[in-house]
């Protein structure tokens, strides 16, 4: 019930020679350099996923699919259903499994692997009636020899069937997907319609070339929320450089950069729940947050810590290590969000490793320390190999053992 490729070189009547498909070896390209909604999520069957189409094209057989962030999940296996209510499968690429999509989860295509459906309703095309049929067919998606008349049939007759018959839509055979296909049309489907109005306006205004302050009203409420988090992450960096070049006794700068810590932690929580609240989503959002959390988590700590007197030159490598670590962190969290286990509410049941605004319990810590006077020469632990090119505050191993947890693919931590 369904059709597959685009040819390698043979014609479209069956025997070598004559008109080509795609035809040959193609050398492999990277992601497009803009992606579409292909589709949306139904569930999956036998390891692969059963989407239903939501574009008025159809998708090239072993044309790639990708998340929104172009990230490969697969390849288009089989289309299915009427011309009316395109279905398709993809065939999930080494480390994505089907199931850990949900119903509704968007999946996206090339615009150059995109067939536009009324090409199939003119002339003939290989000796048929009309539609792509490819061999002796007669109308609809047929392929193959032996008057097909309708449907997306393989050289059958009619309907999205792979061989010989009268058979329609109604009574089609689809190889191992028969179950997989819904009983009726798209508007019994439990599936909601996908659209994002807020998006799409978003993709429009950042693509835009011209227009006074374009990227500032393509942001969300949400998304000014997420600046507010970096905002104190940059001015928490701040704080700490002015202690360093301020009184060594005056801690009222280090204070107030261990301050905008937890301020940025409360905005980090607040853009979510303004986002879920207006029921926007936003292209810029995750991205937004990750490089604030990057400032606010990473960044703040390890300037907070070099304020305060873990300054060797080892001391420096081990907080670089700690920053890098979670930038890593965040960059996987925005490639893996979209596959990982979701709950009911579409959230997922789990971070792989610890997030990184944990790192606001050594912020904590610190805070501690500057609160008993433990800073510049009286840090707790002291000195390791003091006098040597490797000396080192054993404090500092704090950091590292933090990043190390951030980037931890077996560390689960339930979400609350």
């Amino acid at each position: 019930m369904s059709f597959r490729g685009r040819g390698t070189g043979a014609n479209r009547g069956g025997s070598f020679g004559g008109r080509g498909g795609r035809g040959g070896f193609q050398q492999p390209v990277g992601p497009p350099a803009q992606v579409l909604e292909m589709g949306t999520v139904m569930h999956a069957c036998e390891g692969e996923m059963v989407c239903e189409s939501i574009n008025p094209k159809i998708p090239y057989f072993n044309a790639p699919i990708y998340l929104e962030n172009k990230t490969p999940i697969g390849k288009v296996d089989e289309v299915l259903g009427p011309i009316n209510q395109v279905y398709f499968t993809v065939k999930p690429q080494e480390g994505i499994v089907a199931t850990s999509f949900k119903a509704g989860d968007k999946v996206y295509i090339g615009g150059d692997k995109l067939l536009p459906l009324e090409k199939g309703r003119g002339g003939p095309r290989g000796g048929g009636r009309g539609g792509f049929s490819r061999g002796g067919g007669g109308g609809g998606f047929s392929r193959g020899g032996g008057g097909g008349r309708g449907g997306f049939s393989r050289g059958g007759g009619g309907g999205f069937s792979r061989g010989g018959g009268e058979a329609n839509y109604r009574n089609l055979s689809m190889s191992r997907r028969t179950s997989t296909m819904p009983s009726n049309t798209s508007q019994n489907s439990s599936v909601p319609p996908a659209g994002d109005g807020g998006q799409e306006k978003q993709k429009m205004l950042l693509s835009a070339e011209t227009g006074h302050f374009s990227m500032v009203r393509a942001l969300h409420l949400a998304d000014l929320v997420t600046e507010l988090n970096g905002f104190c992450g940059v001015m928490s960096v701040f704080s700490s450089m002015r202690y360093c070049l301020g009184d060594p006794s005056d801690y009222s700068a280090l204070w107030a950069a261990l301050t905008f810590m937890p301020f940025g932690l409360f905005f980090d929580f607040m853009d979510g729940k303004i986002a879920r609240w207006r029921k926007k989503s936003s292209l810029m959002g995750q991205e937004l947050d990750s490089l604030a959390d990057l400032i606010s988590f990473g960044m703040a700590p390890a300037a907070a810590a070099f304020a305060i007197g873990i300054r060797t030159p080892i001391d420096h490598l081990f907080l670089t290590f700690f920053v890098l670590c979670g930038l890593t962190r965040l960059a996987r969290f925005n490639v893996t969000v979209a596959v990982l286990p979701k709950d009911k509410t579409g959230k997922s049941k789990y971070f792989e490793g610890t997030p990184i605004p944990t790192t606001l319990s050594i912020a904590a810590f610190m805070a501690y320390c500057v609160s008993q006077d433990w800073v510049q020469d009286n840090l707790p632990l002291g000195l390791a190999a003091e006098g040597t090119a490797f000396e080192f505050h054993p404090l500092v191993l704090l950091f590292v053992l933090h990043g190390c947890l951030m980037v931890s693919k077996t560390l689960h931590i339930p979400k609350p």
